[in-house]
């Protein structure tokens, strides 16, 4: 039968082009004049979507073994064209004697004045709960830096190109994991996204820019023998579709299901810990770490922070291993968490040295916080968004890291911390036990430590990757954590 999605998602694909967009200096003129409005900022993002889906082998189960068919139909095209136009108010109001500032946001639906009108009054009443000292936006020169966002392959293809360049990388998968013995990619999935953002503000900000997306996900079936049976997912998201390596991907992912299959139940462990590939990038980002709580300003104003600039980061523990050096770097060229701007408060980005040998160094949170705390009278600017995290490679290499006794996690079901505490208690989806000399494949089990005692005794790779926003070691050796089965 003979595959019409191609045809079909060109139509959507037409129709989403046909689509009336909002106007938003309709938007913008009703935003200048609307009561209780003080200042507000509109973000329009158009973005054009395609999502191609294959799904290689239909399975079942016949007689106890598992049985792979051909599926007449392995391949779905989706296009899906969408305009969304967030926005925040900001409205100053006087209450007992005393001036407020309070901020809420919304999505426009329409640009019809209606909508306008009653989304607007509903974001008023709710900035008008807040008492909320009053802090100053960024103003009309404010500059805000350039950084590359937006795939240069992608960005000029026409819709049929889009589709085939998302073809080519999903047969490139399906080939290489055709030459893996006892492997199969159970099914594959491709979401190509690319976007003209606009951002627009009272203070005369009106920033335009391209930006791409590619999310993948791949489940990998692990089948070294018939009564054996292990599955692993690639769950991987970039800006640029080349800087994923297919070949790469099936070697990682298809090894960790195959091994999965194989997999004995977890040991009782205490002891050495390797994090390594996905769960050293897991355990480090900034994005899952403590330091997002206890580095913020706003934590720091409420005195709910550890924070203190040159103080450790682990307290009164001392060091046994390195020091760790943590940037949080929004402005790296095509990084998945790279922007220009923090929306919310129309902040610049600007990287942050987050830590710093060891110790606390710069402040990352929002912009209330810096003025509230008396640092943009400092002359410190605040870091905008949350930005890629960036950590300097190690002293050793991976085979020096793994070389005694020890459990090494290639990665964890879904890894979190109490970012309060610092206390985890993470399942690990696969591991190994080192020990004598025989590497033994385990899943299961919990890893059980505190992040920062952790950190007081680590030891980073030489060896790099780039992994999600996460820019640094491959492998990183915690001294003394426990493994309870």
């Amino acid at each position: 039968m003979p595959d019409t999605s191609y045809q079909k998602s060109a139509l959507r694909a037409e129709d989403g082009d046909r689509r009336k967009r909002m106007n938003l200096e309709r938007i913008r003129e009703y935003l200048d004049k609307a009561d209780g409005v003080s200042d507000w900022i509109l973000s329009s993002r158009e973005t054009d979507s395609l999502t191609i889906i294959r799904l290689p082998a239909i399975y079942t189960v016949e007689s106890g073994r598992f049985i792979a068919h051909e599926n007449p139909h392995p391949r779905e095209v989706i296009s899906s064209p969408s305009e969304t136009v967030e926005v925040t108010i900001f409205s100053s109001f006087e209450v007992d004697g005393s001036t407020w500032l309070g901020d809420a946001s919304g999505q426009f639906t329409s640009d019809h004045e209606a909508v306008l009108k009653t989304v607007t009054a509903n974001l008023v009443a709710a900035c008008r709960s807040q008492r909320n000292k009053p802090f100053p936006l960024p103003g009309k020169d404010e500059h805000y830096p350039e950084v590359e966002l937006a795939d240069p392959q992608l960005a000029g293809l026409d819709h049929a190109a889009l589709i085939e360049r998302g073809q080519q990388f999903n047969n490139r998968i399906v080939a290489a994991c055709a030459n893996k013995p006892g492997v199969a990619v159970s099914n594959l999935e491709v979401f190509i996204h690319r976007t003209r953002v606009r951002t627009l503000s009272s203070a005369g900000l009106d920033l335009v820019y391209p930006a791409t997306r590619i999310d993948v996900e791949i489940c990998f079936l692990g089948r070294p023998s018939d009564d054996k049976v292990g599955e692993h997912t690639a769950r991987l998201s970039c800006r640029r579709l080349s800087d994923l390596d297919p070949e790469a991907i099936v070697a990682e992912y298809a090894a960790a299901a195959r091994d999965i299959a194989l997999a004995s139940p977890p040991p009782h462990w205490q002891g050495p810990v390797v994090l390594s590939g996905e769960a050293a990038a897991d355990f480090l980002t900034l994005q899952n770490s403590p330091l997002v709580f206890h580095a913020n300003a706003r934590m720091v104003y409420e005195k709910t922070g550890r924070y203190e600039k040159g103080k450790s980061v682990w307290a009164d523990k001392p060091l046994a291993g390195e020091p760790l050096n943590l940037v949080s770097d929004p402005l790296v060229p095509f990084g998945l968490r790279s922007g220009r701007l923090f929306e919310a408060d129309a902040t610049p980005c600007r990287p942050v040295t987050v830590v710093k040998d060891g110790c606390y160094d710069g402040l990352i949170g929002p912009r209330r916080y810096f003025y509230y705390l008396g640092l943009l009278e400092q002359g410190i600017q605040p870091a905008g968004t949350l930005g890629n995290t960036l950590i300097p490679p190690g002293q050793n290499p991976i085979e020096q890291l793994t070389s005694a006794d020890c459990v090494v996690v290639r990665a964890f079901s879904a890894f979190s911390v109490d970012v309060a505490s610092g206390q985890f208690a993470v399942e690990i989806r696969l591991g190994e036990l080192h020990k004598n000399g025989n590497t033994t494949p385990f899943k299961g089990g919990l890893l059980v430590g505190n992040w920062f005692e952790a950190l007081a005794d680590a030891r980073y790779s030489r060896e790099t990757q780039v992994y999600q926003s996460y820019h640094g070691p491959k492998a990183v050796r915690l001294g003394n954590l426990k493994v309870a089965a």
